[in-house]
């Protein structure tokens, strides 16, 4: 098969487009014919090796996680698929397991779901990830109608979904975004936008019950000033001592932080296509690549500030 693969930890220097030994099903595991992937934060951090003692040592290997594709063959234990259905999910690539960026992929079948008829492939390869971090964020700043909601990195992956999500609760919700996607953000249903950079957010006097960090690196005093006594600050970048700053600063200033991590049980993968289903949610896509480009693909995701999702067309 053709497949993009690293031989090491690292940028497009150890990786290359070419011919990769083809994938079996194991017990347990359906053979996929990847149609499309998106490219996410993680893929690069992981591919860049900062989860390396996770992930291990061991190369040639593909990366990718967020996957849609069709059932070709399946192995002994298979009991939720059979070949040929439409399928879409994310490979924990960050545990070592191989990724999506092949023309075939190997998964246990847990990790696999069927995609509704209404959704394409590469609707459906946009949403594990990023659509899954969005929700458990405003569930963890528990976001319901009314409250005031400040989402940071707005027009992003997890923030242009974010919005929705919020506005789908009831919530009124604040964007950080460029003034170039203000528009957007207003679009996803953002009731106001406002500048992300450290002097735009000094001139804030909102107060807010939520702040939903999708970019993961806006300042603590701008949190703790912004955030209303009992609110709730969520980042989805892994923050060293999160648990001591979060327990100092509810005892100090009545606020919580915490983590916005991906989650993907069951119940929220139902919720997710609920909403989308019902349209009140919806990816940007305004990239795409294909399989021999995926060099490109992950070089926006990295410095390019992408709006919205990157998807890698395979099939």
């Amino acid at each position: 098969m053709k497949a993009y693969y690293s031989t090491a930890y690292g940028g497009p220097e150890v990786s290359q487009y070419g011919d990769f030994p083809d994938p079996s099903a194991g017990d347990g595991q359906l053979l996929v014919e990847v149609k499309a992937v998106s490219i996410n934060p993680v893929d690069y951090k992981v591919k860049q090796g900062v989860a390396k003692l996770m992930s291990g040592s061991k190369f040639p290997r593909v990366f990718g996680s967020d996957f849609a594709g069709v059932v070709k063959t399946t192995g002994s234990g298979v009991t939720q698929f059979k070949p040929g259905d439409r399928v879409y999910g994310a490979s924990p690539v960050i545990w070592g397991k191989p990724g999506a960026l092949a023309q075939l992929l190997a998964i246990d079948q847990k990790f696999a779901r069927a995609i509704p008829a209404q959704i394409s492939f590469e609707e459906a390869a946009s949403l594990p990830i990023a659509a899954l971090t969005a929700l458990n964020g405003l569930r963890r700043c528990r976001v319901t109608e009314g409250k005031e909601v400040l989402i940071n990195g707005a027009t992003g992956g997890v923030g242009h979904f974010a919005i929705q999500i919020a506005k789908s609760k009831g919530a009124i919700v604040t964007a950080t975004c460029s003034q170039g996607n203000a528009e957007l953000a207003r679009k996803l249903g953002a009731d106001e936008t406002m500048g992300y950079t450290k002097e735009e957010l000094a001139k804030s006097d909102r107060k807010f019950d939520a702040i939903l960090d999708t970019y993961g690196k806006m300042d603590f005093n701008d949190v703790c000033r912004l955030l209303k006594r009992g609110g709730i600050y969520a980042t989805t970048q892994i923050k060293p001592f999160l648990i001591f700053s979060s327990l100092l600063t509810q005892v100090l200033y009545g606020k919580k932080l915490t983590s916005s991590n991906l989650r993907s049980k069951p119940e929220d993968m139902d919720e997710m296509e609920k909403l989308f289903l019902d349209k009140k949610l919806y990816p940007v896509i305004e990239y795409y690549f294909t399989l021999d480009h995926s060099a490109e693909a992950f070089e926006l995701a990295e410095s390019g500030k992408p709006r919205g999702k990157i998807i890698v067309r395979v099939g």
